[in-house]
């Protein structure tokens, strides 16, 4: 009788719905539990200088345009004698993507070796999906090799969460690019209506020093390039559509030197750019695992030895432990400021909507929040501590950059920065709403209100329920 009733509760749908709520907490359980910083990180780190008295030897310029990231990039590739590293979240075979691989191509056919790593999302999508017979096409020379961390496996629900989130570029032993911008037209260039606001810094070093950032750099991404986690990606077979893609992006770059023709010229990077005091690396764990929130940590105690401070982040997903540690400043003084996206201008619809949810709880914390409303979604990511310290990269002010993804930040000791990205941020203000101390919105001189669609409306409340218990992994 037991046996014929168990047989009978066992239908296909609860057999089915049962697989599911199995699959779902393999992939959310293992990052549930929040991680602690260890005692020997906490210790390394108090150890660390950030600041310093005297002119140090790497130079910067700071990119906030797109065009001019891509003819930075463009003319990087073209200095190139040794080798270029290329790290990146999203790599799409648009036409800045394109660009990226003809530029890279022709360097490799000099001799220069070139490396490329990409996430496992991008990876699955674009690599290995939509794009795949232009990547098979750059995979195909012998000078380039591609590597996708931590490819998404439906057979490991467990390891889909965590995701390579760091964007740089490095050349030779003499310069690099770092910032939160990804490889695709958002981003790169002048191919769409739609962009996204970033910056980057370009990094040059003027002699050869081995705590450099660029060392520091080329350090971490030798253990990133070494990892289990990061797989090969090669071109199996060189099929005539994929010779096709070949000799296209030849032809585009030929295209490309007379499009961009400034990127082909001798770029005095000595003038291009300004001194610094100092520069440092800031990182999160590298394996694709739940991480100690080493990033957050960093990013914290040096908010803490400022006097005020402000932070850029396209959106704002706090844990406990990061409201403990922005309700902390309050206590302590110092005055916080965020500039994030309005809900009607974000691009990321989990942003929007947990901020919807969570944004009283946020003001408690004390910060400042002025909702930004411009031309384009910002997607910048960068932190100002007093009149000296910027902190730049890839890391939101939300729980998969805190406990999730690899995150890289440049903590750059120079005022001249400092400066420059504060009058941006005065200047965004005006085109952004808070609140007043009646808890009133306050609009900028130059906010102009937009209007959730009835569509959005709607698509935003359901997104508001359904997200609260799924909040620490958006």
């Amino acid at each position: 009788m037991k046996r014929h009733f168990f047989l009978k509760f066992l239908t296909p749908g609860r057999i089915i719905l049962f697989l599911v709520l199995i699959y779902i907490a393999l992939l959310t359980v293992p990052y549930i539990r929040h991680k602690k910083v260890s005692e020997s990180f906490q210790r390394d780190f108090s150890e660390r200088e950030f600041y310093s008295q005297t002119t140090g030897t790497e130079r910067i310029a700071y990119i906030n345009d797109n065009t001019d990231a891509l003819l930075y990039r463009l003319n990087m590739f073209e200095q190139a004698e040794k080798e270029i590293i290329l790290s990146t979240f999203d790599f799409n075979a648009d036409k800045s993507g394109r660009d990226v691989m003809a530029a890279l191509l022709h360097a490799a056919d000099r001799g220069v070796k070139v490396r490329v790593i990409v996430d496992g999302f991008s990876g699955f999508m674009d690599v290995k999906g939509k794009g795949n017979k232009w990547f098979q096409a750059l995979a195909s020379h012998e000078n380039v090799s591609l590597r996708i961390y931590n490819p998404i496996t439906f057979l490991k629900p467990w390891k889909m969460q965590a995701r390579l989130h760091d964007k740089y570029v490095i050349i030779d032993g003499q310069m690099f690019l770092l910032g939160g911008r990804n490889t695709m037209n958002l981003f790169l260039g002048d191919y769409s209506k739609a962009k996204n606001i970033d910056r980057e810094i370009f990094v040059y070093e003027t002699e050869d020093q081995k705590d450099s950032s660029l060392y520091q750099l080329r350090s971490y991404f030798e253990k990133i390039w070494e990892l289990k986690d990061s797989r090969e990606f090669t071109c199996k077979k060189l099929t005539g559509e994929i010779e096709e893609c070949l000799i296209s992006l030849k032809k585009r770059y030929a295209d490309l030197k007379e499009t961009y023709q400034e990127a082909y010229t001798d770029w005095d990077y000595q003038k291009l750019t300004f001194e610094t005091n100092k520069i440092s690396l800031l990182c999160n764990p590298l394996e694709a695992e739940n991480k100690e929130p080493w990033m957050w940590h960093s990013i914290h105690q040096l908010l803490l030895d400022g006097k005020k401070a402000l932070i850029y982040t396209p959106y704002i997903i706090c844990g406990k432990e990061m409201y403990q540690g922005l309700t902390e400043l309050k206590e302590k003084n110092i005055p916080l400021e965020i500039i994030t996206n309005d809900v009607a201008s974000g691009a990321n619809p989990w942003g929007c909507t947990d901020y919807l949810n969570q944004r009283k709880k946020i003001w408690k914390t004390g910060a400042k929040v002025y909702e930004f409303m411009g031309g384009h979604s910002c997607h910048t990511k960068a932190i100002l501590i007093d009149d000296r310290m910027s902190i730049v990269g890839s890391y939101n002010l939300d729980m998969r950059s805190t406990y999730q993804d690899t995150e890289l930040m440049l903590a750059i000791d120079s005022p001249k920065l400092n400066s420059i990205i504060r009058e941006e941020a005065q200047r965004d203000k005006t085109y952004s709403k808070t609140i007043g101390e009646n808890g009133e919105y306050i609009q900028g001189e130059n906010y102009q209100p937009k209007e959730l669609s009835f569509g959005k409306k709607v698509f935003y409340a359901v997104l508001r329920v359904l997200t609260v218990p799924l909040r620490r992994f958006l």
